[in-house]
């Protein structure tokens, strides 16, 4: 153990970043548990900083030697962790932010002041299983459960600490980074920090062997469940280790036909590979299965002469229990085809087959539940999944013994789904046996009902935060029916017509990793109070980490189907070809096309041959012949108004999409009506991207993005056509609207995003080149963290592809954040900055020229057009794409070299004010530490007498809790500026940087607003005056001055 500590002490002093600024920056947090009982958790007050790896692994030994004696048996478990940030609250607002969250999802620890020690901490982990956050099933957002809060602090800090839960008493809430030991294992693991996947061991990547491990070991839970009497232990609630009373009939017979699947597919595994077969496991869950399948057989399965049912707890029968014992059947005898039981199983299997073909009505409905003792109907309708799984039991019997009376039943059946529309529950037994049907009938109804059963729903498996397991399942059933339906290519254009399957296999995919954090990883299992009950189970978070059989069942399920995925490495033709003929059209927005798309239809018809050259969401990205798209009846804000339709329908637009049926224009121009106008921009959007055959250039950062945008499409205009973002619309309607408004023509499309659903901006984009300029301080009341926002920036590789590029700053503090994400999606990593790691890197900086060299030891001269080492840095990543490409690099240093800043970004231009002649540089664009940063040391660089250097700085808004701070070091900043005189104009800037310049001998003036900085401005500035502005864009200043000439620096 103590080589273990030592090497996880060295790590810790490799990864812990330090900052002064959090106040739990000398916090270490041990976390030990011999496996049987709940983890103690102890803080520990130290200097990392200060201590070597030898010291401190010498002081974490001693304190597990300490905790050792709390436990009746030796340490399994450890967890070393340090704070990774620390933002104040106060306890009433700390109440009302949880109320945003879902139960059991708020992803951060908690600190209040203590008496012995500076804080008193409880970590996430800490807190949700001890249900510290959890005031029961009636209760759906996170709230503070009174009890369970004072009960664990008293006993993690003593009662003497206990905070008095004042409403302004002072709080810090904090996330955590660390690493865990499993002693017996001998290993360490990094936790993961990434946004819904904190809190366990990190998974780069889930490939198959990651996925069979957690077949293997699920298997073996379930089998563990079953007790000798062969009935399930049903489940547990593990905060408290709370054993469910209840018991389902129907869930055991499912969950046995899982541990069936998951046996399979072990054996499957173990028979492949080079290891000797573990034919002691195997035996294990064998006779688990035999006691499981016993029971159900001789106690729960009742005969009613010509047919029989399985009998459920309230003497009731149920559908779908017969439906899934006939599946758990059938799975056995394919599983042990020489069994003894073959016969006697077959004839149950008919008997119960034949008790859902008497529970099916004329229309091809069926009766959900009866009751036991005289078979009349108890509920004509209880829930949708029974249907499904009736269907699908039936199948698979069909497939063994090609009874024509179960292929009848279920043809009926589907008459009936078909026509009630079934496939909006989205349900992964109605896919399920939509695969078994059309294996014997490959009708064109059935393939369409299956695509149904899962179009519109893609997103919410991509992006919902619950794990929801039978996602996966619903995903993996519906691949296999995309494999069939390659055999059926007269089908395919309108089965799939508006169907995006690359979209659905990125959601499946992510799915299936997704699945992880529902697994009680030992690093979490262990803060419960029985961890080796749960133990590599499957749990429902939202539901008190519910661990139940029928959770585990399918979490179980579903990865077995996508190892079978995996194993076969097997797609359809439609993912690797276009299945819409119409995206060979050079635009998407044409008359065949768009109600496709959009799943709309034309109220005013459009001519044969009617195209639109872009879209309009908002009025001033309008150009003639725009689409334009009407605000949604529902909407009061957002797109374009009735009366700006009209207008610009005057000024040559081509047309209107709008959710309003009696819709009447001053025109006849072309209307199609939509259900959705932003989802109606956002497919057209995505449509115009999966058209485009160029390359696509997806750029983040929090400084400097539109700078670079424009940057590389000036630069890569030298070379080919390029295009790029317009008004920093950077958002997803944005993004969608501006893909929407570019030549399919060009070579680079380059798009600016933001970190604001970033998610969806990258499925949007699907960049072939992500660009990360920096991460710094900015939107923090929305971020939280710094390493928050590295984060979810780097959710912008979400949607690329194997081989693909990302080009990332290597200066950035949180590179070892961003670039392991990057790699485990299989993306090359490019680096760029001054870090001696950097693959393009800047060895010495001049306003005259710059040296760059390159990988390969080449170096360039840069001469930028605009002064300032952040330009420099911008132009790297251009440098970085054409070294790698292999573009010519006279032309990208030409372009370079003419570039001219965007308006409010560094922009300069000389001017006239109150009668003299003056310059202004207009960088008040946008505002963070960061760019401030940037912006005065590039000021300050500029050879000006001092006497004509003025500089008028704003507030730096949406820095969250530390904007204070912020607003105090740029005080500092100031102070150190040698400038005539310094504007202050805002809030903060007045609060915190003036009382730091009133201690300085410099002049200076505070203004509430813009407002009052006009009619003093007169006052402030002279003849031959160099002024800079810069301060966040609703500050105004871009404002102040009418610009006359310009030219770049």
């Amino acid at each position: 153990m103590k080589q273990l500590v030592l090497d996880v002490c060295n790590e810790v002093k490799r990864n812990r970043i330090y900052d002064a600024a959090n106040p739990l920056s000398q916090v270490l947090i041990l976390s030990v548990s011999d496996g049987t009982v709940r983890a103690k958790v102890k803080t520990i007050w130290l200097d990392i900083s200060a201590l070597s790896a030898d010291a401190l692994a010498d002081k974490v030994q001693a304190n597990i030697s300490l905790l050792q004696n709390k436990f009746e048996y030796p340490i399994k478990y450890i967890r070393v962790e340090w704070a990774l940030n620390g933002n104040l609250t106060e306890w009433d607002k700390f109440n009302k932010d949880l109320s945003r969250y879902k139960r059991n999802y708020f992803r951060a620890g908690i600190a209040f002041e203590g008496k012995r020690e500076p804080w008193l901490l409880l970590t996430e982990m800490e807190l949700n299983a001890n249900a510290c956050l959890y005031s029961g099933a009636d209760v759906t957002s996170a709230c503070v459960n009174q009890d369970n809060l004072v009960r664990y602090i008293k006993a993690r800090h003593g009662s003497s600490q206990m905070p008095a839960f004042l409403p302004d008493e002072k709080m810090i809430v904090f996330q955590t980074a660390g690493f865990f030991i499993d002693v017996e294992q001998a290993k360490y693991y990094t936790l993961d920090t990434q946004p819904r996947y904190q809190g366990h061991r990190k998974v780069a990547s889930f490939e198959l062997p990651q996925v069979e491990q957690l077949i293997q070991l699920s298997t073996h839970y379930l089998s563990k469940q079953v007790k000798e009497n062969g009935i399930y232990e049903y489940g547990y609630f593990p905060c408290f280790d709370r054993v469910i009373p209840t018991y389902n009939t129907l869930r055991h017979a499912s969950s046995t036909y899982a541990m069936l699947e998951g046996y399979e597919s072990y054996y499957q595994q173990a028979q492949s590979s080079d290891q000797n077969v573990d034919e002691k496991f195997f035996a294990e869950v064998k006779a688990q299965i035999d006691k499981a399948l016993d029971y159900l057989i001789t106690q729960s399965i009742r005969d009613y002469a010509d047919k029989a049912y399985v009998v459920d707890t309230g003497n009731e029968i149920k559908l779908g229990a017969n439906a899934v014992a006939i599946l758990a059947l059938v799975k056995y005898l394919t599983v042990f085809p020489t069994t003894s039981r073959k016969q006697q199983y077959l004839a149950l299997c008919e008997k119960l087959a034949c008790g859902i073909l008497a529970m099916q009505k004329a229309n091809g409905g069926f009766v959900h539940v009866l009751n036991a003792e005289d078979l009349s109907v108890k509920e004509e309708n209880r829930i949708i999944y029974y249907d499904g799984e009736a269907a699908f039991g039936l199948m698979r019997l069909y497939g063994m013994d090609k009874d024509p009376r179960w292929l009848d039943c279920v043809v009926k059946a589907f008459d009936y789904f078909i026509e009630n529309k079934h496939e909006k529950a989205h349900d992964h037994w109605l896919s399920y046996c939509s695969n078994e049907l059309v294996k014997y009938l490959p009708e064109k109804k059935y393939f369409a009902f299956a695509v149904r059963n899962i179009d519109g729903y893609v997103s919410f498996i991509n992006n919902r935060i619950t794990t929801f397991p039978t996602l996966l399942e619903l995903s993996v059933a519906f691949h296999k029916m995309l494999l069939k339906l390659d055999e059926f290519p007269e089908y395919k254009d309108e089965v799939l017509a508006d169907f995006d399957v690359s979209v659905f296999y990125q959601a499946l995919h992510n799915r299936a990793k997704y699945l992880i954090n529902g697994f009680f990883y030992p690093e979490v299992a262990m803060y419960f109070k029985n961890p080796q009950r749960i133990l590599h189970g499957f749990f429902i978070r939202h539901h008190a980490f519910r661990v139940r059989i029928d959770d585990v069942e399918h979490y179980l399920s579903g990865l077995v189907g996508y190892r079978e995925i995996l194993v076969s490495g097997k797609y359809p033709a439609s993912l690797t070809k276009e299945a819409d003929a119409d995206n060979e059209a050079p635009n998407v927005l044409n008359k065949i096309t768009l109600p496709k798309i959009t799943n709309g239809r034309w109220i005013v018809e459009p001519k044969a041959g009617w195209f639109a050259n872009g879209l309009c969401a908002w009025p001033k990205s309008f150009k003639p012949h725009h689409l334009l798209v009407e605000r949604g009846k529902g909407m009061t804000q957002g797109y374009l108004p009735r009366v700006s339709i009209n207008s610009l329908l005057r000024r040559e637009a081509a047309g209107v999409i709008t959710d309003d049926e009696n819709a009447v224009y001053t025109t006849d121009a072309p209307v199609l009506l939509v259900k959705d106008v932003r989802r109606a921009v956002l497919d057209i959007g995505s449509a115009s991207r999966k058209a485009f055959k160029g390359k696509v250039i997806g750029v983040t950062g929090s400084a400097g993005k539109t700078s670079t945008v424009f940057m590389l499409s000036h630069t890569l205009k030298q070379i080919g056509q390029a295009e790029q973002t317009l008004s920093s619309a950077n958002l997803p309607i944005g993004i969608a609207w501006n893909m929407a408004s570019m030549d399919q023509r060009d070579d680079f499309w380059i798009l600016e995003m933001a970190i604001g659903n970033m998610s969806l901006n990258s499925q949007l984009v699907q960049p072939d080149i992500a660009i990360i300029t920096n991460i710094a301080p900015a939107h923090l009341e929305y971020h939280h963290t710094v390493e928050n926002i590295a984060l979810k920036k780097a959710r912008i590789f979400e949607s690329m592809k194997a081989g693909q590029v990302a080009v990332i700053c290597r200066d950035i503090p949180q590179f070892d954040l961003i670039a392991p994400l990057a790699e485990a999606k299989g993306l090359k990593v490019l680096t760029y900055g001054e870090h001696s790691q950097a693959d393009v890197k800047l060895m010495t900086y001049s306003k005259r020229a710059s040296e760059i060299v390159f990988p390969d030891g080449k170096t360039v001269k840069v001469k930028l057009a605009v002064s300032g080492k952040h330009f420099v840095l911008n132009a790297m990543t251009i440098l970085a794409i054409a070294h790698y490409f292999q573009l010519d690099m006279k032309k990208i240093l030409a372009g370079l070299s003419s570039f001219s800043p965007v308006s409010g970004r560094n922009e300069r231009f000389k001017t006239k004010f109150n009668g003299f002649d003056i310059e202004v540089i207009d960088d008040a664009y946008n505002a963070n530490p960061l760019s401030m940063s940037a912006a005065l040391d590039n000021f300050a660089q500029i050879t000006r007498p001092i006497k004509h250097k003025l500089l008028i700085i704003g507030d730096m808004l949406e820095l969250g809790t530390d904007s204070d701070k912020y607003h105090q070091q740029l005080g500092e900043w100031l102070s150190e500026m040698k400038v005539r005189h310094i504007v202050l104009v805002g809030k903060s800037v007045s609060r915190m940087a003036a009382p730091v310049l009133s201690k300085s001998k410099y002049s200076f003036s505070v203004f509430d607003d813009v407002g009052q900085l006009k009619a003093a401005l007169p006052t402030l500035i002279k003849e031959k005056d160099l002024i800079l502005l810069k301060g966040s864009n609703s500050i105004g200043l871009s404002g102040l001055f009418a610009r006359k000439v310009n030219y770049c620096m």
